[in-house]
């Protein structure tokens, strides 16, 4: 099994949407609550932010090597 820059590329999103889904839930729950913690909001705002730029890295990496491969393909042409 071949393991390049994409798959990671790939994981590092795939982590990033689970922990959007997890932060989505805790937002859920807090707001399903008449009196939530200030603290918890934040949190689950903050991971949101990371998982946007975990995201972001990952679609970069991904960018990346494609631009990589097509320059290698171009050079070899």
């Amino acid at each position: 099994m071949q393991i390049g820059a994409a798959s990671s590329g790939f994981q590092i999103i795939a982590n990033a949407n689970q922990q959007v889904s997890e932060s989505a839930q805790t937002l859920a729950e807090v707001a399903a609550k008449r009196e939530p913690q200030q603290n918890e909001v934040v949190d689950a705002m903050v991971s949101l932010s990371q998982a946007e730029l975990y995201a972001k890295a990952g679609a970069k990496i991904i960018q990346t090597e494609s631009k990589l491969l097509g320059t290698l393909l171009d050079v070899e042409a």
